[in-house]
């Protein structure tokens, strides 16, 4: 007697996988290894696939467990997302320049984080954590062959249960193990990750070549801030400081730690000096 193809049930679970990628979830192979491994810890059996898995230092994870905090398993979220185009550049007069956000790549930045971040969080659940601590991010671009930029965003983190926790979702945050106990003994419950990211596009064209007096033209010859570009990265800062600001509100904090803003500017040729302000925080 045959054995039964194997082709037809692994063509449907690769059907259902893409299904969950394209909803925000994980693929199935990922939520039943998490499932079966919190399992295994619930029966308190050990060794092989019982192990726990982590990016924990010797040192956290000594700290881990005179802390009452015990290291499931190590989780990941990720998200390869396709930059679209942006069809409105808006209008500049002559002798001005314009400055506005290009919607369309900020929220792709956002988007493809927001996505990595839910899927760190689902294998969270699956394993029966409280807490994902150490949150690690790596983002990166690609050009893709049809000229399109695709975003590559993935975070990773160490899954852990904490004795006398009383919450309803993994709390994610990029917080040490030693930086997580130390809020905690302060009093201060960690509620999770806040992050925004904004695509300003501003141009120089006309008014940030004319200086001086008779408006002649002075670019390469006299030494002057590009103010439109200074503008950029404000106008950047704040709409993100605003955005981060929004999300904390949301998540019922008093404040937000470890703060860190970073910013790109990317020079492009347009007929004339233009340049796009990319602010994350």
């Amino acid at each position: 007697m045959s054995e039964p193809d194997p082709q037809p049930a692994q063509e449907e679970e690769q059907r259902q996988s893409l299904a969950r990628i394209e909803q925000g979830g994980i693929p199935l192979s990922a939520e039943r290894r998490l499932s079966e491994l919190r399992t295994l810890k619930g029966t308190g059996e050990s060794g092989g696939a019982g192990s726990f898995t982590s990016d924990l230092s010797v040192n956290g994870f000594a700290l881990c467990h005179q802390l009452g905090l015990k290291p499931l398993s190590q989780v990941m979220g990720s998200s390869i997302y396709q930059m679209g185009y942006q069809s409105s550049w808006g209008n500049m007069g002559y002798g001005g320049s314009m400055l506005f956000e290009l919607d369309t790549l900020s929220q792709a930045l956002n988007e493809v984080r927001s996505r990595a971040l839910v899927r760190l969080g689902e294998e969270a659940r699956h394993v029966g954590a409280d807490a994902v601590v150490g949150v690690q991010t790596r983002a990166g671009e690609s050009q893709l062959d049809t000229g399109g930029l695709a975003l590559e965003h993935m975070v990773v983190g160490t899954a852990v249960r904490r004795e006398g926790a009383r919450v309803e979702h993994p709390v994610l945050t990029e917080l040490s193990v030693s930086e997580y106990a130390m809020l905690v003994r302060g009093g201060f419950e960690p509620l999770g990750i806040v992050a925004w990211s904004a695509v300003f596009f501003t141009s120089y064209v006309f008014g940030g070549m004319m200086a001086g007096g008779g408006g002649a033209f002075t670019m390469g010859v006299q030494s002057f801030e590009l103010r439109e570009f200074t503008q950029a990265i404000y106008s950047a800062r704040e709409a993100v400081m605003q955005r981060i600001a929004g999300q904390a509100g949301a998540l019922g904090a008093s404040g937000v730690v470890g703060v860190n803003i970073g910013h790109t500017v990317r020079p492009h040729s347009m007929g004339g000096g233009w340049a796009c302000a990319r602010c994350e925080g």
